[in-house]
């Protein structure tokens, strides 16, 4: 009973997550106004913040939604099913181009370094995942 408890949950949060992504990407130009002017930082920053987050808002989005659907899944049918392998390898490459974008970005301001790092470990527990339970499946 736990157990689906939790994977309820999860899904809760990640629709909470989707709705704040939703209201992040409406509010993102007003917020970083916002903090650049507040910390006096340079304008420049302001762009470079906008033009790494609205590529990556749909990977994101997209992301959430194939979470929410691998739970369901999970929930319903179980966790070691065909399509369960095709939601994580569609959320790894969503972490991958989420990443390459942040890894770019960077190279103009340094803390999208560490988002960067962040969603290349996410892309590769994932991948490893993926693989130790389809070769679980597969034996």
């Amino acid at each position: 009973m736990d157990k689906i408890k939790s994977i309820k949950l999860s899904i809760t949060v990640t629709n909470i997550f989707l709705v704040l992504l939703l209201i992040f990407t409406v509010c993102l130009p007003w917020m970083v106004s916002w903090y650049v002017e507040t910390m006096r930082r340079s304008a420049s920053l302001a762009a470079t913040v906008l033009v790494t987050c609205y590529p990556c808002t749909p990977f994101a989005a997209a992301a959430l939604i194939f979470l929410r659907k691998l739970l369901k899944n999970v929930l319903q049918k179980g966790l070691l099913r065909e399509e369960n392998f095709s939601l994580m390898k569609k959320i790894t490459v969503c972490c991958i181009i989420i990443a390459a974008i942040t890894l770019i970005a960077g190279n103009f301001y340094f803390p999208f370094f560490l988002v960067s790092a962040t969603f290349i470990f996410v892309a590769l527990l994932l991948f490893s995942l993926r693989a130790a339970l389809y070769v679980t499946v597969n034996e």
